[in-house]
């Protein structure tokens, strides 16, 4: 399902609506692009608590376990990225899969743990990482200069619809596992992430030699600003 997702769905068709599947993991809790129709439940998602609470559950719960079996029983991802039928074989081995992720991660700490630290086993480490995940791959690419972006020349489209942020910075670097280099990430997907910094000085001089913007935040503190900025702009109601 991450090939769908990321690869055919995200690294296709970024920040378009109807086709990258990351503009709608939770479009009844969360509108970051105007391709989600707006409901009176985004009114408040910029609050604080609302946006850890969706963060700590869309990994462990909505990518791992909730988006998959929609997938497998509409054969589309998030409503946008067909899927192929499952073959017998694929389908019991990927749903094996999941079955063994749900015993371990919810289901195994009950039998060795008393309830109270079992709670603790299946709920604080599945957030923290959940948190952690959406915290470096949200703020790449849904900020007002970057969500709404397009061009027809997909390599053009890749430079302006992503954004980095705390390039040089060695915490930035080693905590989003080399995603604050996205612009590089987008352009090389193939390109394992330690030659990412390499990469950035010549993509930055391209694009001054062309007039390309190329979008960067100084660290985590003006990436998160940029992006809780553009989920209260896209809470407001359409006029």
């Amino acid at each position: 399902m991450w090939y769908h997702h990321h690869v055919i769905g995200h690294h296709a068709y970024t920040n378009i609506g109807l086709k990258d599947p990351d503009l709608a993991h939770a479009p009844q809790m969360m509108r970051e692009h105007e391709s989600i129709r707006w409901r009176p439940s985004h009114l408040n998602q910029a609050r604080l608590s609302k946006i850890i609470f969706i963060w700590s559950i869309a990994n462990g719960i909505g990518m791992n376990l909730l988006n998959d079996i929609r997938a497998i029983a509409k054969l589309s991802y998030n409503n946008v990225v067909p899927c192929e039928k499952p073959s017998t074989l694929g389908l019991v081995t990927h749903l094996g899969g999941r079955l063994l992720y749900v015993y371990v991660a919810f289901v195994w700490p009950f039998t060795v743990f008393p309830i109270h630290k079992a709670i603790i086993w299946v709920t604080i480490p599945n957030a923290i990482f959940s948190i952690c995940f959406m915290l470096n791959t949200q703020i790449n690419h849904l900020v007002g200069a970057c969500a709404h972006a397009r061009s027809a020349n997909f390599y053009k489209h890749q430079l302006i619809t992503a954004q980095n942020f705390g390039n040089g910075n060695s915490f930035c670097y080693y905590f989003s596992g080399g995603l604050n280099y996205q612009i590089e990430h987008h352009l090389f997907p193939t390109i394992n992430h330690i030659h990412l910094p390499a990469l950035s000085p010549g993509v930055r001089r391209i694009c001054k030699k062309h007039g390309m913007p190329y979008h960067h935040a100084a660290g985590y503190r003006a990436a998160i600003m940029e992006h809780f900025a553009h989920t209260v702009d896209m809470g407001r109601k359409p006029a």
